[in-house]
């Protein structure tokens, strides 16, 4: 009996101790898992941190950017313009240098027509002085000779008739000495009146030239002026365009950190879903000696093989709460819209008309895990935990409403539709995911 006893007493003794051992492990073991979790939160929070403050660099810089190129465009234009004011100021000198070149033209023919008139009146004046000298001469013998008079033409005339013919003669010799001189006189008025009235021409045209002299002298001044508009407005494009490059390089390498963190917080990710997806396994294998649930296929490409709750509680609301929102695109393989590449669509994509800005809805309550950028795939987006195994992810979006770690109620407003990331317009990407694995939202969700 005593052997009984202590054999007893032995069992239970053996008993209770490993109901201690499993009873600490059991306390201690969640403790060291939320441990890990927490670490793994805190260090993608921070890389997030790094995205967001990387991001709003972007953001600036882009910003910048689109400034300096309205500012290239608007230089553009005023260069386009001065273009076409060099050019109208350019004809418009070619046609006073040719209106010069026919009036220097004139002002020659002139200047011959006149020099000729001048050779006239010298050959006139010639004449001229000869008659008067042949006159002077004939006066002279004359008066040596003893001027001939009246009387003694009378005296020495014959008779009447005589006299007359003599006194006719003498008159027509002076009268023909006369008109000769007076002829030469008119045509040298003739002549100066031509003169004069070529000289008036000659006056006239050179005032033209004067006057297109000046407005060819102001076309050039503007010329200068706007030659010199024209290349201060290309060496201003041209800081402008190296500020822009600038922008670009910082940008690029923004970017590129971008992408170095995005791939880290994927990484992480997947960590914290294989965490949380390895948690819920333990929990369904506490819960149930059946031993919960088995995981098949990939979240990054094909359809799942989880055996997945049919129900679920409080239930799901349309994410897009609208009566004419659609299915533009379901869950499973499909030609990819912009490479055409037949491949997985591991959700659904929600639109209507002007879909741009409308409200996008939380499916239930739970809580947001994860609310930022990603300058590709998503784009602006949002997943909630539903803290049943389940979680949302919606994407594409315009505007976020929400932020990591926010509390959210089924209906809430969490984001805008829009077409960030990988997009070809306007709609919301939905999806759902079990223990990690993506399932076909239509099987949860409706209108």
């Amino acid at each position: 009996m005593k052997k009984t006893n202590n054999s007893l007493t032995k069992i239970i003794s053996v008993f209770l101790s490993f109901a201690i051992v499993f009873s600490v492990a059991g306390a201690y073991a969640p403790r060291t898992r939320a441990k890990s979790l927490d670490s793994l939160k805190s260090e993608y929070s921070e890389i997030k941190n790094k995205v967001s403050e990387s991001e709003k660099k972007v953001s600036q810089l882009e910003e910048q950017k689109a400034k300096q190129e309205e500012i290239v465009s608007a230089l553009n234009e005023q260069l386009s313009q001065l273009n076409d004011e060099l050019a109208n100021v350019t004809s418009q000198k070619e046609v006073i240098n040719g209106d010069i070149s026919v009036t220097e033209s004139k002002i020659t023919s002139l200047n011959n027509e006149i020099n000729s008139l001048d050779e006239q009146i010298a050959l006139k004046d010639e004449q001229i002085d000869e008659t008067v000298e042949l006159f002077c001469r004939r006066m002279k013998a004359n008066y040596v000779a003893g001027e001939t008079s009246v009387l003694e033409i009378f005296t020495s005339s014959s008779d009447l008739a005589s006299f007359l013919n003599r006194l006719e003669m003498f008159k027509r010799v002076t009268q023909k000495d006369q008109g000769l001189v007076d002829e030469l006189h008119e045509e040298i008025a003739s002549i100066e009146k031509m003169q004069d009235e070529l000289n008036k021409k000659k006056t006239e045209l050179q005032t033209q030239k004067s006057e297109l002299v000046i407005k060819r002298d102001d076309l050039q001044h503007t010329q200068n002026v706007l030659n010199s508009t024209q290349q201060e407005i290309v060496e201003k494009s041209n800081e402008v365009n190296e500020k822009i490059a600038s922008l670009n390089t910082q940008t690029s390498k923004l970017n590129v950190s971008i992408e170095e963190y995005n791939a880290e917080m994927a990484k992480i990710d997947n960590e914290i879903d294989a965490f949380i997806k390895a948690e819920q396994a333990r929990k369904n294998s506490s819960g149930s000696s059946s031993g919960g649930s088995s995981s098949g296929g990939s979240s990054s490409g094909s359809y799942s093989a989880t055996i997945i709750p049919s129900k679920v509680t409080g239930g799901w609301a349309w994410p897009v709460p609208y009566s004419e929102a659609y299915v533009i695109s379901g869950y499973g393989y499909r030609n990819d819209p912009k490479t055409g590449v037949f491949k997985f669509h591991g959700g659904i994509d929600i639109t209507m008309g002007s879909a741009y800005g409308k409200n996008i809805i939380a499916t239930r309550a739970g809580t947001v895990i994860r609310a930022l950028y990603t300058s590709s795939g998503y784009g602006h987006y949002i997943m909630i935990d539903h803290g049943d195994g389940f979680v949302s992810l919606y994407g594409h979006c315009s505007d976020l409403l929400v932020s990591t770690g926010q509390k959210v109620s089924r209906g809430q407003v969490i984001a805008r539709i829009g077409a960030t990331g990988y997009a070809t317009g306007p709609h919301c990407h939905f999806e759902i995911r079990y223990n990690g694995e993506r399932v076909n939202p239509l099987n949860y969700v409706s209108r």
